[in-house]
């Protein structure tokens, strides 16, 4: 059902997990939701590193909640959400930021579409220069093309509807990897369609060859869960693309170093 009235058009809540990251990043996050053209009814941070977050440096009104260290983005997303008070939540990573109309754009194609989830634009930021990354595409949005790749599904380019987050079970706190994948393939398996808004952009910033030795065993985890989706067939082509993709950037990682 779409919403119509001035109060329910603005019954978005903002959870931004954070996790030892540097202050100045927080704060261009956390600021980056403020400042939106259509205004968040609340920010919520979500601290689970092992340092505190630097509270005094937050914008005043942002909700800070202290989780215990290192529990992972997907339960301390799920954690923010069951605080909201909005009818829906937007989440954004606290090395990340969002343009000033990223709310904007996701609600205008919520509405316009009548979908109760809706993914924005990832750019990445390189040379300190925002460049297109990621434009996830309506034809994109399937389970046959999310099994075998990301769309541009994320925890930070994504607004969805509070009563179908939860009615999905949120992230799936027992991934490593994936989870993002995984709960835009829990909205579509729940019979529900999943809008794009090209407009609403989210930039990120480049992160080279991180946890590169965990990364097979952790897709094989996503495999796992959805093994009866992928099938026999599917599942043994899935894991000679993960054995071939870890092989090649090991290969690169090591003839750069080098």
């Amino acid at each position: 059902m779409k919403c119509s009235s001035d109060h329910e058009k603005n019954m978005i809540s903002v959870v931004i997990p954070t996790c030892d990251r540097s202050t100045n990043f927080l704060y261009k996050a956390v600021t980056s939701a403020l400042t939106q053209t259509l205004k968040p009814i609340e920010v919520i941070v979500v601290d689970n590193g092992i340092r505190d977050a630097d509270s005094a440096a937050l914008p005043e009104g942002v909700k800070r909640f202290r989780l215990p260290p290192r529990i992972g983005a997907s339960r301390a997303r799920n954690f923010g959400a069951a605080m909201a008070q909005g009818s829906h939540v937007a989440f954004l990573d606290d090395d990340d930021w969002w343009d000033a109309d990223f709310l904007r754009e996701a609600w205008a194609v919520l509405q316009a579409e009548g979908t109760r989830c809706v993914y924005g634009r990832k750019d990445v930021l390189r040379h300190e220069v925002p460049q297109p990354y990621k434009c996830p595409s309506p034809q994109g949005m399937t389970i046959p093309r999310i099994l075998r790749r990301n769309p541009g599904t994320g925890g930070q380019n994504l607004l969805i509807e509070k009563a179908l987050f939860f009615s999905i079970g949120g992230f799936d706190e027992a991934l490593k990897m994936s989870e993002d994948k995984a709960l835009a393939l829990e909205v579509l398996l729940a019979g529900e369609r999943i809008s794009v808004a090209p407009r609403a952009i989210v930039v990120l910033r480049h992160h080279d060859g991180e946890r590169l030795r965990n990364t097979p065993f952790h897709k094989l985890g996503f495999l796992w869960k959805y093994r009866n989706l992928y099938g026999p067939l599917g599942g043994l082509r899935a894991i000679v693309r993960i054995t071939h993709k870890t092989l090649r950037s090991l290969f690169l990682l090591f003839s750069i170093r080098h």
